[in-house]
């Protein structure tokens, strides 16, 4: 009977040791998921801020010499910094009032940034990418009532503005569609 008892107890503690053994891998791998998150998501720090835009679209049939409009763009840290929230108006020519809201966030599991937005058009598209040098990159395949066509969206920083280019691949290239020049508000003064 004691034999039996020092064996359970001797399984008991390889259990428990395996286990730990196992969390700490677990935990250890986890940590290294955080740390290469957190290094990802630091580059992605130039897009913080308020900001008015300039937005540029480019010539195109509905609009033969373009169109420009003014806007606004809030993006800030939530979730303990582990997202950016992006709010976006705009008032044009071409779509009127526009209103967008989006998370920005790195999947350390699948190493890249994911982009889920949203606007008052309805439109919900759901972008996924990482940094080419100092341009992150996003893109998303768009379903539309003509046929499906590739998205791509570009953000950089240039001297003390943010710029976010987007283009259009209808299976003949990349072409720019709209190209947003973002310039920090200056802080209200009371």
């Amino acid at each position: 009977m004691i034999r039996m008892t020092r064996i359970a107890i001797l399984a008991m503690a390889i259990v428990v040791g395996q286990s730990n053994v196992q969390g700490q891998t677990h935990s250890d791998s986890s940590t290294s998921h955080m740390l290469v998150a957190g290094v990802e998501r630091a580059k992605a720090a130039f897009l913080v801020g308020s900001f008015a835009t300039t937005i540029t679209f480019a010539p195109n049939p509905a609009m033969p010499k373009g169109v420009t409009g003014t806007g606004t763009s809030v993006i800030a840290y939530t979730l303990d910094s582990l997202f950016l929230s992006i709010e976006d108006q705009s008032v044009n020519d071409l779509f009127g009032h526009y209103k967008a809201h989006g998370m920005l966030g790195f999947d350390a599991q699948q190493h890249q940034f994911v982009l889920s937005m949203f606007n008052n058009f309805g439109d919900h598209p759901t972008y996924h990418g990482n940094f080419v040098g100092d341009t992150l990159v996003l893109q998303t395949k768009v379903e539309a009532p003509r046929g499906s066509f590739d998205q791509q969206l570009r953000w950089y920083k240039e001297g003390e503005t943010v710029r976010l280019r987007v283009l259009n691949d209808f299976g003949k290239g990349f072409l720019p569609v709209l190209d947003q020049t973002a310039t920090p508000a200056s802080p209200k003064t009371k």
